[in-house]
């Protein structure tokens, strides 16, 4: 993004100690989402839905999967920066649920069996028994209901991925799941994509999972959902805020994308409680 907007900055941020470890206000999603990410749109809020939400049948079998590269099943469990288990997938693409729960009714209710899952050792990605994913395609897990946990789950996965995941999945995510005017879409992406590296050479700089979710506007075609990382703690925020960031999508060809544009997303907003919100960590 511009530089004053980028969804996450290039270089380290100024880290403050606490209890022995340093939190930084890098979060990555999923993103996000990802590190901490995006602005309040200036549309502004709305808590009424555009359209019914469009609830997914239960699904008993399981789910589909082309994982060639690393097996199945999980090698063990980690924890993020604030102690929530964070799953290790013997596939670094992930490993896929079983779609056999359904929708929750509420549609800012987690989804069902949620987990969180680390990808290509750094993004922090939420599975679920009802929502999806319910695939991976070319590295990427992928096939999420058309649903408002659907949208949120996707939301979070694909900027995660995007701006985490090593150079080929992120282009594949770049070219499959993102929707905008490519050349803005190449700028922005181009211009966050050192946070992995950062990421990488800091783990205390690397995000973790959403604590809290809210899906403020959906329809079966659009989706705003905001997402709060941390605490984290800033010079700005000495005693930690949590990094509240928006994210809208667009359901295109089958699929929930990502929309980036020059404002969306951009920097988070700090807030010193995310009351009201829905936990997605235990």
């Amino acid at each position: 993004m511009s530089d004053n907007k980028s969804v996450f900055p290039t270089s380290d941020p100024a880290p403050m100690p606490r209890r022995g470890w340093i939190i930084a206000a890098v979060v990555v999603v999923v993103v996000v989402v990802a590190t901490a990410v995006v602005l309040v749109l200036n549309r502004g809020d709305s808590s009424t839905s555009d359209g019914p939400p469009v609830t997914a049948p239960t699904a008993s079998a399981p789910a589909s999967a082309s994982t060639p590269d690393g097996g199945s099943g999980f090698t063990g469990t980690t924890v993020d920066k604030l102690g929530h288990p964070v799953q290790l997938p013997a596939n670094p693409a992930g490993e896929l649920l079983p779609q056999n729960a359904r929708t929750p009714t509420d549609r800012n209710d987690a989804p069902a069996g949620l987990i969180w899952e680390k990808l290509y050792d750094l993004p922090v990605v939420p599975f679920s028994t009802s929502d999806g994913p319910s695939t991976i395609t070319d590295g990427i897990p992928q096939g999420w209901s058309r649903t408002p946990q659907g949208a949120a789950l996707a939301g979070i996965s694909i900027l995660a991925l995007l701006l985490g995941a090593p150079d080929e999945p992120s282009m594949t995510v770049e070219n499959t799941l993102v929707s905008g005017d490519p050349q803005v879409i190449r700028n922005e992406v181009s211009s966050s994509r050192p946070v992995r590296q950062v990421a990488l050479d800091n783990p205390e700089l690397a995000g973790g999972t959403m604590q809290g979710v809210t899906v403020t506007r959906f329809s079966p075609s659009f989706a705003t959902v905001r997402v709060a990382a941390g605490p984290v703690y800033t010079d700005d925020h000495p005693s930690g805020a949590y990094a509240v960031s928006t994210l809208n999508l667009t359901w295109d060809e089958g699929t929930w994308k990502l929309i980036i544009t020059t404002e969306s997303p951009g920097r988070p907003e700090y807030r010193d409680s995310i009351a009201g919100m829905t936990p997605w960590v235990d």
